[in-house]
């Protein structure tokens, strides 16, 4: 009886949590989500920690045949129990997602989820993925080559997919470009066609014709040594012991291909670092030879350099040392010179100066635009130069921004009311948020919106601070304005950074002393102070903290320390230091402390800011794990906090 009672019971729980289940359950709205096998989720809108804008831009390259049944699984999950593992994906096929992506995810500038890992989905009774179709794929045919930076090869036809896996040309001349560097710089005449044979591969009935071995090798002899000295390894893509030798006598590619006899390197000093390298003469204007052209754009470098317009440079180029396609000049872009001109012009009247007839934007065509980045509907992208959105997880913005400022220098002066609230970390949203209206995220020539959720957040973290100094939520930032949908959320943030990508970035922020960086320990002890979240790797908001924490310290050894001879922290000045943060330690205590950081007759910048770093995550544990749970005066507290500082660190 009391075993058929326990049965009735546990069918009664079954019903009612399935019953709660449906309940819970919606469409799948998303159209990247359609036709995976289930069509209805408890989270129509994405499951927390993801984004269904990263989602949809990682799934729409379809880089990967599973890409969809993974991302979407996670994002937007079959309504079920969460501990079904039969409705989540397998753990082989998200490691092969992510390696058939990586390549695509970088070179598009698009974020892999940070709450996705591997590691914690189920290895078996899961989704493997879509069933592979039974029809054939029809046969692929050779297509003309259309990416501008392999039209001046030997030869003029390729197919797609490439041996990396991407399906368009576009996709392939996206990865080119990051290459565009070094052919300017000319470390190997193989490198090119190496990286046109991969990526834009010849065309041989109807097959791609393999990579050259050899030719790999030529150009990585004559690359490598130049990309180490700058951090960078050579290309995992381009592992040459991947590629075969047979192709390479039959199509002797180690000799690199001349240019058109009508296109010239670009001489024009100005014109040198652009994503294209070859020009072609007579230019738009008639000048017969670089030289000549060269001289008279020469009247036009003052305004590049007051920076009038971040689109000057490369509309004047475009003018006087057009791209070479095909042995002729592209011709210049309308919206280009308009927006150039909008940014200038006023600077020009001021100092009496026209803008030139030559070069007026009714001349020129709009329908070369696109090769600018330019949108169907004029708008065009720039580099964010606004100090405070550096380093985000895009870097081009549009003008005018969402509350109609015409520049980013007008943008940077009216947002500069918020620095000291930014710099108070009110909220982890504040400052991705206000970048995103003031330097909003531009793709393609098109702006893009931030989402009523991060305004909200950021004003209900904040708004009580800014009430204390009298001021209050700006008018222009109601959150009913943005919208709920179709918009970026907060989840897409810059990419994770480990140990290692703090240094890099602390040293292009100008945190180093005399030239010398962080040690991996320091680097690694400041990642555990700001890791909120134990991942081991930062986002934005963790690593905008560990900068002002780092800030601090760095200004206190530069002021007070960094003129000494040597330049060092003797040991009154640390104790005085490690007193001055509420640091009472004992002097047996303090000296184990000074001997395990002292080199010869002080502290370097380095060992100084790996002390207080971990005297501050020091303090931060006792007071999470043990302050809280003594129930005394504080006093005794800090006693307590002396005795746990010295059974640490003696």
């Amino acid at each position: 009886m009391r075993l058929l009672l326990a049965a009735c019971v546990l069918l009664v729980l079954l019903a009612r949590r399935a019953h709660a289940t449906r309940a819970n359950c919606r469409p799948v709205t998303s159209t990247f989500c359609q036709g995976l096998g289930y069509s209805s989720t408890p989270h129509p809108s994405g499951a927390p920690g993801y984004s269904l804008h990263q989602v949809g831009q990682i799934v729409d390259t379809g880089c990967s045949p599973g890409v969809a049944a993974l991302l979407c699984r996670v994002a937007v999950p079959e309504c079920g129990a969460d501990d079904d593992n039969r409705l989540k994906p397998c753990r082989a096929l998200c490691n092969k997602v992510k390696a058939d992506c990586s390549a695509v995810v970088t070179s598009r500038r698009l974020t892999w989820p940070a709450k996705l890992r591997c590691e914690t989905l189920p290895e078996s009774n899961c989704v493997q993925g879509l069933p592979s179709p039974q029809s054939p794929d029809p046969p692929r045919t050779c297509q003309p080559i259309t990416a501008p930076f392999c039209q001046d090869q030997l030869y003029m036809e390729t197919i797609m997919p490439n041996v990396l896996g991407q399906s368009s040309q576009s996709d392939a001349a996206l990865t080119l470009q990051t290459f565009a560097p070094l052919i300017q710089v000319g470390c190997s005449p193989q490198l090119k066609p190496l990286l046109c044979s991969v990526y834009i591969p010849k065309c041989v009935l109807g097959r791609a014709r393999p990579p050259c071995r050899t030719l790999c090798e030529q150009a990585r002899s004559g690359c490598q040594n130049l990309m180490s000295s700058f951090g960078f390894p050579w290309p995992d893509a381009l592992k040459c012991e991947s590629f075969t030798t047979e192709s390479c006598d039959r199509d002797p590619l180690s000799i690199a291909p001349d240019p058109p006899s009508s296109c010239e390197r670009i001489a024009v000093p100005l014109c040198r670092d652009l994503p294209y390298s070859w020009t072609a003469t007579p230019n738009l204007l008639g000048h017969s030879s670089q030289e000549e052209a060269g001289l008279d754009l020469h009247q036009f470098y003052p305004l590049v350099k007051v920076g009038c317009s971040p689109h000057m440079k490369t509309f004047l180029c475009s003018v006087y040392a057009p791209e070479c396609v095909s042995g002729r000049p592209r011709p210049p872009c309308r919206a280009l010179c308009e927006r150039a001109r909008s940014g200038c012009e006023d600077v020009m009247t001021t100092y009496r100066i026209q803008w030139p007839g030559a070069l007026k934007c009714d001349a020129f065509s709009s329908e070369s635009c696109e090769h600018f980045g330019v949108s169907s509907s004029g708008g065009l992208c720039e580099p964010i130069s606004i100090p405070l959105c550096q380093d985000l997880s895009y870097n081009q913005t549009i003008v005018p921004n969402l509350l109609g400022h015409s520049s980013q220098r007008q943008a940077v002066v009216q947002m500069s009311f918020f620095n000291s609230l930014v710099q108070t970390l009110c909220s982890a949203d504040i400052r991705l948020f206000l970048c995103r209206v003031y330097a909003p995220q531009c793709d393609s020539g098109t702006v893009q919106w931030p989402c009523r959720s991060s305004c909200e957040r950021a004003r209900r973290d904040c708004e009580g601070h800014m009430s204390t100094f009298g001021v209050s939520w700006p008018a222009e930032l109601q959150c009913s304005a943005f919208p709920e949908s179709t918009c970026i959320l907060e989840d897409s943030r810059p990419e994770m950074l480990r140990a290692e990508d703090v240094i890099s970035k602390l040293n292009a922020g100008g945190y180093s002393v005399r030239g010398k960086s962080l040690t991996l320990r320091s680097a690694r002890l400041l990642l555990t102070l700001v890791d909120a979240d134990n991942t081991e790797d930062l986002d934005a908001v963790e690593f905008f903290k560990l900068q002002h924490f780092l800030a601090v310290i760095r200004r206190e050894y530069v002021e007070s320390y960094e003129s000494r001879n040597p330049p060092s922290v003797t040991m009154s000045h640390l104790k005085t230091a490690v007193t001055n943060r509420g640091f009472h330690l004992d002097d047996y205590t303090f000296g184990v402390l000074w001997r395990d950081y002292k080199s010869n007759d002080g502290i370097e910048y380095d060992s100084y800011v790996a002390v207080l770093t971990r005297l501050q995550i020091l303090l931060e544990r006792f007071q999470a794990h043990m302050l809280t749970k003594l129930p005394c005066d504080c006093e005794i507290a800090n006693f307590s906090l002396k005795q746990f500082m010295k059974s640490v660190l003696v």
